[in-house]
């Protein structure tokens, strides 16, 4: 069947409608928009009233709100399954000699200082995290942004990859919070901070933020691609 034009105001009437529902995901956005639009392109303009309608009977909150439900958990799997892949890769060859370069500075590092200034390793991945995480919110707020305003929306939406991000990282973020920041903050002195167990938390912290920073960093070239972060 031959598509028709939407007129300008025809298109006014999707954006208000779509405008009006509770979406928070870009992607599911972008998806409910382009089914509105195909769809209704392909009736006559006395059918647009009744289409739209029967649209609009379909797109409640249940329905759209559990395609955004089911978009995040599947966020979610895809973005650790491309981290999982690109840490096992730092363990094949040639990538695996970089490997054993980091661990062996990050020992030679360890030995060399002080108990509670191994804090200041873990704190230096960390943070180059957060500026990668500014980075890519940015980078995903400019995009979404281009969206919101085709469509005319003023309600706070954002990529489900991103959103995938935020928690990830408040996740692996809350185990330096609660051995580390936490204690420092509630007790003036910390005994595990000067034990040779908290030396060896130091280091595996140290090397596991380091590992996030760099499959956090490969994942988002990957998707970035196609993903709206």
């Amino acid at each position: 069947m031959e598509r028709r034009i939407l007129s300008r105001e025809e298109m006014t009437r999707i954006q208000k409608a779509i405008a009006f529902k509770d979406l928070t995901s870009a992607e599911i956005l972008i998806e409910v928009y382009d089914h509105y639009v195909s769809h209704l392109e392909s009736f006559e303009e006395l059918d647009f009233e009744a289409q739209l309608f029967e649209l609009e009977q379909k797109f409640r909150y249940s329905y759209y709100n559990s395609l955004q439900e089911n978009f995040e958990k599947s966020t979610k799997r895809e973005l650790l399954k491309i981290q999982w892949t690109i840490s096992k890769s730092y363990f094949s060859w040639p990538k695996i000699i970089i490997t054993a370069l980091v661990v062996f500075i990050l020992i030679l590092l360890f030995q060399n200082l002080e108990g509670k200034t191994k804090v200041f390793t873990v704190v230096v991945p960390i943070g180059l995290t957060v500026l990668l995480m500014v980075f890519i919110g940015i980078k995903s707020f400019l995009k979404v942004r281009r969206i919101k305003n085709t469509i005319g929306t003023t309600s706070k939406v954002q990529s489900s990859f991103l959103t995938t991000i935020l928690k990830q990282y408040s996740l692996a973020l809350g185990f330096f919070n609660l051995f580390v920041t936490i204690p420092r903050l509630l007790f003036d002195r910390v005994v595990w901070l000067d034990s040779p167990y908290f030396t060896i938390a130091s280091f595996l912290l140290c090397l596991f933020y380091i590992g996030y920073l760099f499959s956090l960093m490969e994942a988002w070239k990957i998707k970035s691609k196609t993903a709206l972060i």
